[in-house]
């Protein structure tokens, strides 16, 4: 068979002519043969992994080749091995199969019987050979795979870290994005209210009155989102919204009546509605300490 060219077949047995003609018989089935009349030199041969299918007789040089099944078998387990003898009865075909062998065959036996016997055990030492591959394959893609399951944890652990860490990264950023745009809009207000005001009292410029209240609405428009809580600027109209920055900024009643050219009243019931609007039932409860802590 060509799948078993290189095959090799060992045969043990202290009569020389059997040794031969069994050799004879294999080759020409197209396998290599090794033969030995003592079982001390079949060990060395064992040890090489050169055999695969070993024919032994039972009787050796009165050594019982029965009692060297558990020594071969624990040299090497990678090969078949077949009893041969002159004589075979139950308990000897029991006992041979128990220590490992693969077949018994009593002699003379016919050339068909051995060549069937032979081939047999090739081929069942083949499949059991590739099924060791098989397992081998199977626990070695076990490995890898676990090995990949464990990098892709490491992989998502470090994931989820470098999220985490952009998270607060960037809630950190927008924090100060937040602070920027305050202290922007504060130090507008602050630097450029007082100087439109100075400049509103010029007699000079009365003619440009409008503009400057404009530019002043302009001012405390851009700036009230950054300086009020979004719920209070929700909350309250355009003019309340502007007079509610003027009281968190310390601006007095008065002052506030002369920026936007509105009476002290109209500010006075304009405060009364902001307090109102914000649910600020205390009136021991400074409207500018609670707008001051929703900035």
């Amino acid at each position: 068979m060509e799948s078993f060219r290189n095959a090799n077949i060992i045969i043990v047995d202290d009569d020389d002519e059997i040794c031969f003609n069994l050799a004879e018989l294999v080759r020409s089935w197209g396998l290599s043969v090794d033969t030995f009349t003592r079982p001390d030199m079949l060990f060395s041969r064992i040890r090489e992994n050169k055999c695969d299918v070993l024919l032994l007789d039972v009787y050796i040089s009165e050594v019982c080749g029965l009692d060297l099944l558990p020594e071969i078998n624990s040299t090497n387990r990678d090969l078949k091995i077949i009893i041969i003898t002159g004589f075979a009865d139950k308990e000897m075909a029991i006992r041979a199969l128990k220590l490992g062998a693969f077949d018994l065959l009593e002699k003379p036996f016919q050339a068909d019987l051995l060549y069937h016997t032979v081939f047999r055990a090739l081929n069942t030492l083949e499949k059991e050979r590739e099924s060791r591959r098989l397992i081998a394959d199977l626990q070695k893609s076990q490995t890898e795979l676990l090995q990949h399951k464990e990098r892709l944890e490491n992989l998502n652990a470090q994931l989820g870290d470098t999220n985490r860490a952009l998270s607060i990264f960037a809630q950190n950023i927008e924090r100060e994005r937040e602070e920027v745009e305050k202290k922007i809009a504060i130090k507008l207000r602050n630097l450029i209210t007082p100087m439109v005001d100075k400049l509103r009292r010029d007699k000079n410029l009365s003619r440009y009155g409008p503009e400057l209240d404009m530019l002043v609405m302009q001012i405390e428009d851009l700036t009230s989102g950054f300086t009020m809580d979004s719920r209070i600027a929700a909350t309250l109209s355009f003019t309340e919204l502007r007079i509610a920055s003027l009281i968190k900024n310390g601006v007095t009643t008065d002052e506030i009546a002369r920026q936007l050219h509105i009476s002290a009243s109209t500010v006075r019931t304009h405060r009364k509605n902001i307090r109102k609007k914000l649910k600020i039932n205390n009136v021991q409860y400074s409207l500018r300490n609670f707008l001051s802590s929703k900035v």
